[in-house]
């Protein structure tokens, strides 16, 4: 399972209070519905997305609980930008948004 930088840091050091939305990619072997089940248990499920991804808020004390579920493939923060599996770029937001 890959975790970005932006959620790792997240999930090792939580802000109290504080809430993130995440994209949560499910496995190829695994059944996306049930993914998103176990994410409306954890935090609030947004919208579903294409790529069998899942777009959830979450508070931070719960983030290591989403990397914990069973199917995941990928847990990043909603800015990752495709920029590679490395995590560059992530969190990026440009004066525009």
């Amino acid at each position: 399972m890959y975790v970005s930088p932006a959620v790792r840091s997240i999930r090792d050091d939580p802000v109290e209070g504080e809430s993130v939305t995440l994209l949560v990619e499910a496995r190829d072997d695994a059944d996306t519905d049930e993914l998103t089940e176990a994410l409306t248990d954890v935090g609030t499920v947004e919208a579903e997305l294409e790529f069998e991804t899942v777009r959830v808020s979450v508070s931070h004390e719960r983030v290591g609980t989403v990397c914990e579920l069973a199917g995941v493939a990928t847990v990043q923060t909603e800015n990752a930008l495709a920029t590679g599996a490395d995590g560059a770029g992530e969190d990026v937001r440009f004066d525009d948004q």
